[in-house]
């Protein structure tokens, strides 16, 4: 009999015993059904049951995946920009006095990316947020060569930023979405046609440029947003005609991708630019063809008018570098320096090679400019 007032002390196997009954014995001809590896499991699970001890523990709860921003919260980080030109804006003649595009806020200060374009020779800028606040902006900095502009606002927006993504990884035939708000606030599905360089024939390039499909009207600024809901582009050109990879597929657009424009984008939101990139810029407008780039169209006023350029001249090589695309023209031009270098180009002209030196300014200087 146990000491009274003891604590009552029973061991394992009494336990056991007491709840499973005697073990059988294995008899002649017959192996019992009762492993010592099955004993063993079984008396520990006994004893979690018995003591309150948990023998496995449970697994730590999995991290919740991100959450993908709403239509409605990728509209909320989208502004309308609309932009009202100097009297006699020299870009007024293919873009207009009067413009309406796309800004994606990408900054909690509120920050705007759109495209340069969309902003040239601007006197006015207005951008208007989803809940109908409108906003002056300014111009903070922009580079034409790259097609991006930064715009600051003249008071807080109180628009949550896009988050930013990748777009190195993009496959053609992703889907993708595109953030509008130059008329009507939209998202579009599109679909991913090609990555590769686009060259205007205004001495612009965009590298690994995503060309999509269908096509979006009021692309300028467009938000360009993978299927996770981050920004991987912002909207250059719409296109009569892209070409994917295997064939023509019709009109489409043309984004410039977050990779190009994210190292950018600390010099070009000073207020001065002084880090902005400065590249020479002769005021050619060329098309390719069997004989070169035929000039066809010089600026007046332009480097290339003062030059003597005409339309009619083909452009066969840069400083002896032989060129027959833009990208080949504009990568070679580049090359030579910056604003205020003699370019030496190579032409033929009525059959004739002859040499012309062209003296680069920057692109911004020959536009006219707010006062």
């Amino acid at each position: 009999m146990r000491p009274k007032g003891s604590q009552m002390r029973v061991s394992l196997s009494e336990r056991f015993n007491a709840l499973s009954g005697p073990v059988p014995r294995a008899t002649a001809g017959r192996r019992s059904p009762y492993s010592p590896r099955a004993l063993t499991c079984t008396a520990l699970l006994l004893w979690a049951a018995l003591v309150g001890t948990p023998v496995f523990a449970a697994p730590p709860p999995l991290p919740e995946p991100e959450k993908s921003p709403s239509h409605a919260e990728i509209l909320g980080a989208v502004v309308r920009v609309h932009v009202q030109t100097v009297a006699h804006a020299r870009s007024a003649s293919s873009n207009g006095r009067e413009r309406h595009g796309t800004g994606v806020v990408v900054e909690p200060g509120g920050l705007i990316l759109t495209s340069a374009l969309l902003v040239q020779e601007a006197d006015a800028i207005v951008v208007t947020t989803l809940d109908a606040r409108a906003v002056p902006a300014v111009v903070a900095a922009h580079d034409p060569a790259l097609g991006i502009a930064v715009l600051r606002p003249a008071a807080g927006l109180g628009v949550r930023p896009l988050p930013v993504g990748h777009s190195a990884t993009l496959e053609p035939r992703a889907w993708v979405s595109v953030a509008s708000a130059a008329r009507h606030r939209t998202v579009s599905v599109a679909t991913v046609v090609d990555k590769r360089d686009f060259a205007g024939d205004r001495e612009y390039l965009v590298e690994d440029a995503i060309f999509t499909a269908p096509l979006v009207h009021d692309c300028a600024g467009a938000a360009l947003v993978d299927g996770t809901g981050k920004l991987i582009g912002v909207g250059a050109l719409a296109l009569k005609e892209i070409r994917g990879a295997e064939a023509p597929l019709g009109p489409g657009n043309v984004f410039i991708p977050v990779e190009r424009f994210l190292p950018a984008l600390s010099h070009l939101a000073r207020a001065d630019g002084s880090s902005a990139p400065r590249r020479p810029w002769l005021g050619l407008v060329t098309e390719p063809s069997p004989a070169g780039l035929v000039v066809t169209h010089v600026p007046p006023g332009s480097p290339a008018e003062r030059a003597g350029l005409r339309v009619g001249d083909a452009i066969t090589a840069v400083d002896s570098t032989e060129v027959r695309t833009h990208v080949e023209l504009y990568r070679s031009v580049w090359r030579t320096g910056g604003p205020g270098t003699s370019v030496r180009l190579t032409i033929q002209r009525d059959g004739t090679a002859r040499e012309v030196r062209v003296r680069a300014i920057e692109a911004q200087d020959y536009l006219i400019h707010r006062a």
